[in-house]
């Protein structure tokens, strides 16, 4: 242990004490120490060690000490009645005191418990050669004690002025409300800041550009909720040079924090010969006491340190095996791989990141892992660095501590919830009751009386001592059967009645709830308005049903109508085109060119009118319900082939290419009726080619589709089936002239084109649509389209579709 500065040991010794000598008397003794006190009055001396000072007086013969007389001693002579006019000092004092030697003092303390440990007051120190030096009290000891703690003081904050003074670094004092409070700095730091540059007393917003002032604000409050250090880089403009800084908050206290700023412009610079310095860098490699790998930019490890081969439990040649990919939990590996990938294209610098890693021993474990890459002078990445800190205790705790605080929020917040909406929902439901609330006795007589908040016109009368005050004999007997009914059998009985009030009929429900064994609870409710809206709705439906007939009379005579006007169009109408076609076969004779362009024309219009009939007495025969589906196991394959060849000369006048896609999940044959999907494929083709330009290209595509039934998240293949349904897609796509978003709502209406310039220069009429969205619903699906104008359209015939 080290003597302590003798100047605080000779501050405890009062080197002029009251001395004596050996032949005097105690009343000049005990004069001596009251002249102490007078002679000091007043003057700048601390009163505890001038109390102490005349509190005794030193006895001695020439200059050895004989021993110490204190006011002590006079009180325990005048306890005893001593005669002090003629007792000498001598005579007075006890035995010789403790002594010490001035070189034995080794500190101050030892000299306090010596006294401590005596049970003394005074001290005398003498000299190697047994003369007084003086006297030391305790408290003169704690004087001087309390002298070096504030002259220690004053020199640590003298020594920790001239370190903030010395180091290269600018820093600020700043408090939670970013005000700059006093900053430190050295000639070093001259570089950093501007020309008369003054925040002392200024908010960061005044000094800093805002996006780095509410950066540093919310860091500056982060490291006051964390106190953890916060660190950050930030650039100035110095006179046209960008100047790179490094910026750390420090937590003080939770009112202020400590921000030191430091040039890394150097570093900045310097970097690229930093990262190939292998001397430096081994040396934090080998005695890092956190985790560090070299990995090339494929994940394969270059080298590990012995720090991360303790922490996952491997030997460094088991490591070089695995890649960093390999030993990353499945679920931090995408957030991994993600930043890395920004790493290797020099979008970043580095990276910070929580992850897991996988122990030797199959478990996992939490690191906090920082990586940076070195690349070679054409700025390849040669390999990576990553820096990985064992923080799984730290994160095991903060998910414990996590957890246990959110199921006690939630706990509490439950409880409190549940108590007030206890609470609430009683209250609501006494005021929300239209009723009227008895509690009676099984002979009618009334033990409490509640009536609805707000009373009409139609009010209840109060009841004040028995029910029998307002009701009839009849309904009173009827009601005081049920009351001992309900009461006998513990159910709750409910009946209706009919009661004259106000000089009108009111209907009334009445529940009997049975309570306790002579008492039950009745609810009495007015259902006066709902037994009108009964009759209002009874006769409403008799009127609807007679409408209803009404319409399907009509609907039953317009389908026979179309149906029989259809069948006497078509005989007339074959009967033209046989005619037709036979002359055209010149069967009767020879033709000249115009009697055969004129035939053909007759033809052509006669096949389009059998088409038009056909679409119309198809689309009577399902609105009247008298369609039905043929359904048939038939070829996928042979249905799209038979619907393009019907459309392949067509789109060969116009140099349109056709295009059948079948993809490779679809079954060979399909349960569906072949004539109808055959035709609903050929009135989408031929609209397709009706309004494709010349060269253009129609695509006929068959897949299945699994389709999400509800927006709910599917996790696991198990559950696949709940969430989605297989469905049948035939799609056809063209690149025609499109439809407007406006026109798409019109498609699939009966005799509607969408535009009128169309329906001239593309002949039709508007049933073709209409007929194959019915088909595709008879068959328990539906049509979608998307287009837009100029590019083409693309029509989705969706049909569900069960594998067996």
């Amino acid at each position: 242990m080290l003597v302590q500065n003798s100047i605080y040991l000779d501050l405890a010794i009062d080197r002029c004490p009251i001395m004596i000598a050996s032949e005097r008397s105690v009343l000049e003794a005990i004069s001596l120490m009251n002249q102490m006190i007078d002679s000091n009055y007043g003057q700048p001396c601390d009163s505890r060690l001038l109390e102490a000072r005349a509190s005794c007086v030193v006895v001695v013969d020439e200059n050895r000490l004989i021993g110490i007389f204190s006011k002590w001693d006079v009180l325990r002579l005048v306890q005893n009645q001593v005669d002090l006019q003629r007792l000498q000092i001598i005579d007075a004092i006890c035995d010789r005191p403790m002594v010490i030697r001035r070189s034995q003092i080794q500190d101050l303390e030892s000299m306090l418990n010596l006294l401590q440990q005596h049970r003394g007051r005074h001290l005398p120190v003498i000299d190697d050669f047994d003369n007084i030096i003086g006297v030391a009290t305790q408290e003169s000891i704690l004087f001087a004690k309390n002298k070096l703690f504030e002259d220690t003081l004053v020199n640590v904050e003298a020594q920790k002025r001239a370190i903030l003074t010395a180091i290269p670094d600018l820093i600020y004092r700043v408090s939670v409300d970013g005000i700059y409070l006093e900053s430190f700095s050295s000639n070093y730091v001259t570089d950093l800041l501007p020309p008369d540059f003054d925040p002392i007393s200024k908010h960061l917003s005044d000094v800093l550009p805002k996006y780095l002032a509410d950066r540093k604000l919310n860091l500056l409050r982060q490291a006051i909720a964390t106190g953890e250090i916060q660190t950050f880089e930030q650039q100035w403009d110095m006179n046209g040079t960008i100047q790179y800084e490094e910026v750390q908050i420090v937590k003080v206290n939770e009112q202020e924090v400590l921000t030191i700023i430091r040039n890394i412009s150097d570093r900045k610079h310097a970097e690229e010969a930093l990262r190939e310095s292998e001397m430096r860098f081994r040396s934090v490699f080998d005695t890092a006491a956190v985790g560090i790998s070299l990995a090339a930019p494929d994940g394969k490890h270059i080298a590990v340190n012995q720090a991360l081969c303790q922490m996952l439990g491997y030997t460094e040649m088991e490591l070089q095996v695995f890649t960093f990919q390999e030993i990353t939990h499945p679920d931090d590996l995408d957030i991994d791989l993600y930043n890395y990938q920004k790493l290797l294209n020099n979008e970043i610098d580095s990276f910070h990141i929580e992850k897991r890693f996988r122990h030797k021993n199959g478990q996992f474990i939490w690191g906090l892992m920082s990586v940076s890459i070195v690349r070679d002078p054409q700025n390849q990445p040669m390999y990576d660095i990553a820096l990985i800190q064992n923080i799984n205790e730290l994160k095991n705790t903060q998910q414990e501590l996590s957890k246990l605080n959110q199921e006690l929020e939630i706990r509490i917040e439950q409880r409190t919830a549940d108590l007030a909406e206890s609470e609430t929902r009683k209250q609501e439901i006494l005021n929300a009751i239209p009723d009227l609330l008895l509690r009676l006795k099984l002979d009618g007589t009334c033990l409490d009386c509640m009536l609805p908040l707000v009373p009409d016109k139609e009010a209840f009368i109060p009841i004040k001592q028995n029910i029998s005050e307002f009701l009839s004999p009849p309904v009173l007997m009827e009601q005081l059967a049920v009351f001992n009914k309900a009461s006998a059998t513990g159910e709750v009985q409910i009946y209706e009645h009919k009661l004259q009030k106000y000089g009108e009929w009111v209907y009334e429900e009445v529940r009997i709830s049975p309570c306790g064994k002579d008492e039950v609870l009745v609810l009495v409710r007015n259902i006066s308005d709902r037994k009108r809206a009964e009759e209002a709705l009874q006769l409403s439906n008799e009127k609807l049903l007679a409408t209803n007939k009404e319409l399907e009379r009509v609907t039953r005579l317009k389908d026979e109508f179309l149906a029989t006007m259809s069948h006497e169009l078509r005989t007339p109408l074959n009967a033209i085109l046989g005619v037709s076609e036979g002359l055209l076969e010149q069967v009767f004779g020879e033709l000249n060119q115009r009697q055969q362009s004129s035939l053909k024309t007759i033809q052509k219009s006669g096949q389009h009118l059998l088409e038009l009939i056909n679409d119309i007495l198809d689309v009577a025969k399902i609105e009247a319900g008298m369609f039905t589906l043929e359904l048939t196991s038939v070829s996928l394959r042979s249905l799209c082939d038979s619907s393009l060849s019907f459309v392949k000369h067509q789109a060969t006048q116009k140099n349109i290419r056709l295009n059948l896609v079948i993809h490779g999940n679809m079954p060979t044959a399909i349960e569906i009726d072949e004539r109808r999907m055959r035709q609903l494929l050929i009135n989408l083709l031929s609209n397709a080619v009706k309004f494709t330009p010349k060269n253009g290209d129609i695509t006929l595509e068959a897949k299945l589709v699994h389709v999400a039934i509800d927006d709910a998240a599917v996790d696991a293949k198990e559950h696949f089936q709940e969430h989605f349904k297989t469905e049948l897609h035939f799609v056809v796509s063209d690149t025609g002239i499109g439809i407007s978003l406006d026109d798409i709502n019109k498609l699939f209406q009966p005799f509607m084109q969408i535009d009128s310039s169309l329906s001239r220069q593309y002949a039709g009429t508007g049933l073709g649509l209409n007929l194959v969205k019915k088909l595709a619903e008879l068959h328990g699906g539906l049509v979608s389209v998307e287009s837009k104008v100029g590019e083409g359209s693309c029509f989705t015939v969706r049909l569900p579709y069960e594998s067996k």
